[in-house]
């Protein structure tokens, strides 16, 4: 039975580092319109954030969004600029070219993680910020 060897790396080969780039610009993609609907999402529900003393919250919150959102437009740029060089392993021009394009597929690995992860982190806040203002407004009602 042959195992198989591995890199933690995504450089196995020049097929599987296309996959990742074809993945994530889908889910720079998907990313893309869900802070489009979270922002509009913050946008529709500022009566009950008013109402609970949540505005400035809102407000950095949208900030962020929006400043997380022209990120995600670099790192697509990027992406699809890495996606079309991957020419460089199929024509096998010099062995530097071939490991500088690794490289580059490492790094823009590394900066995919964290932006998933900041994404993560504001998509959290933003639904708690929500989820408080509803109580507040479900209080307000029962207290009337």
């Amino acid at each position: 039975m042959r195992t198989k060897i591995s890199n933690c790396y995504g450089w196995e080969r020049p097929e599987i580092m296309h996959k990742y780039s074809v993945m994530w610009c889908s889910r720079l993609n998907f990313i893309s319109k869900e802070q489009e609907f979270l922002t509009r999402m913050l946008k529709e529900k500022v009566f009950l954030i008013m109402d609970s003393d949540l505005t400035a919250k809102a407000e950095k919150l949208i900030e962020q969004l929006d400043h997380l959102k022209k990120e995600a437009i670099s790192l697509l740029r990027q992406v699809n600029l890495h996606r079309n060089g991957l020419r460089i392993l199929f024509d096998k021009v010099t062995h530097e070219e071939d490991w500088d394009y690794k490289h580059a597929h490492r790094k823009l690995m590394i900066k995919m993680h964290e932006f998933d992860s900041k994404n993560q982190a504001l998509k959290k806040e933003i639904f708690r910020t929500i989820t408080t203002a509803i109580k507040h407004q479900k209080q307000k009602r029962l207290s009337l």
